[in-house]
């Protein structure tokens, strides 16, 4: 006996309501696997890639390429055997009239297709193209793949002189010479965190770690970082928590967030159990999680569910900064450019490899003492670093 069972659009997280469905990686009548990657959907803020919650077949693709669809609407249909659905994820249909299922699968299938017929573009693309008055039609032209995206609007209106004008009328513009053509992404879910973040009582403590030792080991000052933070935010559980209702709850795991610039904007991929991880385990897992975050290639549960937060821009982070909460965190560590110093060391001044790290921490939930006992533990293991495989 085989039953149906339906893929919805899951919760992508950060405000996000909707998402325009993009390419579809697997055909009707396909035999797929357990998390083997069924369609793109694109947002605002990310292109991620839903998985198929069980082996079995697509039998149907109901949500049609270039269509805008709210969070919960059915993406496709798939036939699996009854012994295997206690490992299914999604919604099963079985038990439903197979009439009623296909007339429903029918109309979801029609609505789609009507939405598609006008342009395939993401909601973020439309709602700029309003508002600078340009047709999705003719923006069509600067689209690098089947779906308009905003940077796609942006481009088309650089190139041809749009600007907006006061209120939502837009109007032409000469393009001043030598006028470049770069494009921003929107940043209104970015904006909509960062705000909540910012609003959050926070203490920022910095302190300085000589690097030398894990520059001699060959290996990242990140993931050396990420290695060292992961086990020490075990026995530091009070800042591995979460807070969304406004009671902070300890984590039994490490479910690393490493902040990541990506073209549209600042992502958070995930690294989970980072605790159990070795050192080659884990720099192969923040490199992975990383490039497909550049990429868009990231499953919706990737970019969700984080404890901690890493935040680092390599060569040029600065001295030092105030990061902002990875929200519902309470704690989010900083690590900045690592130069050659000088340093006092038993009266003699040295020129080592010195590196900042900040905590940054919820002080609703946590106290200075605490924090900087985390920060303490962190800069020793690094400092220690040659007793670490």
């Amino acid at each position: 006996m085989t039953a149906r069972i339906e893929v919805l659009l899951p919760d992508l997280g950060e405000g996000i309501a909707e998402g325009a469905i993009g390419e579809w990686l697997a055909r009707p009548g396909d035999a797929v696997t357990e998390d083997q990657p069924l369609v793109e959907v694109v947002t605002d803020k990310a292109s991620v890639e839903i998985p198929s919650p069980v082996t079995g077949r697509l039998a149907e693709a109901v949500a049609v390429s270039g269509s805008v669809v709210p969070v919960g609407s059915v993406l496709a249909v798939l036939e699996v055997g009854s012994s295997d659905l206690h490992r299914q994820s999604a919604i099963p249909v079985s038990g439903v009239p197979e009439a009623a299922t296909e007339a429903a699968t029918e109309a979801a299938t029609e609505a789609a297709t009507e939405a598609a017929a006008e342009i395939a573009a993401t909601p973020g693309a439309r709602r700029l193209a309003g508002r600078l008055g340009i047709d999705l039609a003719a923006a069509r032209t600067a689209a690098s793949s089947d779906v308009i995206r905003e940077d796609d609007v942006r481009t088309y209106a650089h190139a041809h002189g749009y600007t907006s004008g006061s209120g939502e009328v837009a109007r032409r513009r000469e393009r001043p010479e030598g006028a470049g053509s770069g494009t921003l992404p929107d940043r209104a879910v970015i904006a909509s965190r960062l705000s909540r973040a910012a609003a959050v009582p926070t203490v920022t403590n910095v302190d300085e770690a000589d690097f030398g030792a894990v520059r001699s080991s060959g290996v990242s000052p990140l993931t050396a970082v990420a290695f060292v933070a992961s086990r020490m935010l075990l026995e530091h559980p009070r800042c591995n928590m979460l807070a969304p209702d406004g009671n902070a709850v300890p984590q039994a795991s490490v479910h690393l967030g490493i902040a990541t610039q990506a073209d549209t904007g600042l992502l958070v991929p995930v690294v989970r159990h980072a605790e159990t991880l070795g050192v080659a385990e884990l720099d192969a897992a923040i490199k992975d999680v990383s490039s497909r975050a550049r990429a868009g290639h990231l499953r919706p549960d990737e970019l969700s569910g984080s404890t901690f937060t890493i935040t680092s821009a390599g060569r040029m982070a600065g001295q030092w900064s105030t990061p902002l909460l990875n929200l519902p965190e309470v704690a989010i560590l900083g690590l900045y450019r690592i130069a050659d110093r000088p340093v006092a060391r038993d009266g003699v001044v040295l020129i080592r490899p010195m590196g900042n790290l900040s905590i940054t921490f919820d002080h609703r939930y946590l106290d200075g003492m605490v924090a900087a006992a985390f920060l303490q533990a962190v800069i020793n293991q690094l400092e220690s670093w040659r007793e670490h495989p």
